[in-house]
């Protein structure tokens, strides 16, 4: 058996398409996600605004906008919407806005009422959100102080004691922060499980091309290894092991890859993570050799079959998540017949479940489609004979 799976490990380190379709092809598609999810998340965070402001008499005179202003500056970085410079005239921070060293800049009205006056060039970089975000603030604060002299008007008495602005300005929600999951939920982690569950039924392929290697109408190798004395069954599980160990260092490397590249969070430690690659490819290779054993079948059958089982993982897009979400939810026992949602849901497990209840029934999944995956493929063996030459 031993000199099975080095004469396996041998023959698929030397052939191309696992370093293709098991190895380049999940590290090049997580690049690819990289790319695109980092373009969302940045259309979905603050940009921070360089804001100039006119300190002059009028600026001076706003109580509590100087304070207003500073407090959105010295904010943390990832709530940070604005820095401040200061200017002592208009023009002056005009012609900054023109130099391009601000973005916008403020000014106070004779009335008292703020102004913000936003570069076009400003806009064409950035987009309108970060002047919007600061509007906002600011229009705000307008209200806010409007209604605070009005209350103070009505309520005289009140506004000595500082209950009008002890009453607009304090906290009156409370509000706590709690999640239903262990870790925070992230709409991207399930692309990348999902690709990784299309890794291992790639995988397939190398399990099916060593199994083929050992029937006899394969090759007169093939046909030599039927009539030794080596039983058939040890032949298919040195071909199995062979190609799970190939298929589990692929696997690992891309979950490296994942893991310090695209900092895909996978939440619990190394050995779940580890087990989880370990039965994911084994359950793959396992499949792998029964398709293996069927006649005429051929690399791009299996890979076929495995972009079509990843439709049901969500793999491709929003519309493929909403097609495995109504069939998990119509049809629970199909979509858990599948290895490679099972193979996903193993990673999501680990990712969002307080306790390894949900991770243990994935791996037992998992090792039983392995095992009848495996039994079919040696009755099939033990069917071809050299009588099928």
């Amino acid at each position: 058996m031993l000199a099975s799976i080095r004469t396996s490990v041998l023959a698929l380190v030397r052939d191309k398409s696992l370093l293709v379709w098991t190895l380049a092809f999940p590290l090049i598609m997580t690049s690819i996600f990289m790319a695109m999810f980092s373009g969302l998340n940045d259309a979905y965070s603050l940009v921070e605004s360089r804001l100039g402001v006119v300190r002059n008499a009028r600026y001076e005179s706003v109580k509590g906008l100087d304070d207003m202003l500073a407090s959105l500056a010295g904010a943390p970085k990832k709530s940070r919407i604005c820095t401040l410079k200061y200017y002592a005239s208009e023009k002056d921070a005009r012609n900054a806005a023109a130099d391009g060293a601000i973005d916008s800049y403020l000014t106070v009205g004779s009335d008292g009422t703020p102004a913000l006056h936003v570069s076009q060039a400003s806009i064409a970089a950035k987009g309108s959100r970060p002047a919007t975000v600061l509007s906002s603030a600011i229009n705000s604060y307008v209200r806010t102080s409007d209604a605070i002299a009005s209350g103070s008007t009505k309520s005289p008495k009140l506004a000595a004691r500082g209950a009008v602005q002890a009453a607009y300005l304090g906290n009156s929600v409370q509000i706590k922060h709690f999640s239903a999951t262990k870790n925070a939920p992230d709409s991207n982690a399930s692309f990348y499980f999902a690709l990784l569950a299309m890794t291992a039924g790639m995988g397939a392929m190398s399990a099916a091309l060593t199994t083929q290697k050992l029937l006899p109408t394969a090759s007169a190798v093939g046909a030599r290894q039927t009539l030794s004395s080596t039983p058939r069954w040890r032949m298919l599980v040195g071909a199995l092991f062979g190609a799970w160990i190939c298929q589990f260092a692929c696997m690992l490397a891309a979950l490296l890859f994942m893991a310090a590249v695209a900092h895909v969070d996978f939440g619990s430690g190394a050995a779940p993570l580890v087990l989880a690659v370990a039965v994911s490819s084994l359950a793959s290779c396992a499949m792998g050799s029964l398709l293996g054993t069927i006649p005429h079948m051929q690399a791009g059958m299996v890979s076929g079959i495995t972009c079509l089982l990843s439709l049901f993982t969500g793999l491709y897009g929003p519309s493929a998540q909403e097609i495995a979400y109504a069939l998990e939810t119509s049809a629970p026992v199909l979509a858990h017949a599948n290895p490679l949602w099972q193979i996903s849901h193993c990673f999501y497990s680990l990712l969002y479940y307080d306790t390894y209840g949900s991770f243990a029934r994935c791996c037992l999944t998992l090792l039983l489609m392995t095992l009848v995956a495996l039994a079919l493929a040696g009755i099939r063996m033990r069917k071809v004979s050299h009588a099928h030459l």
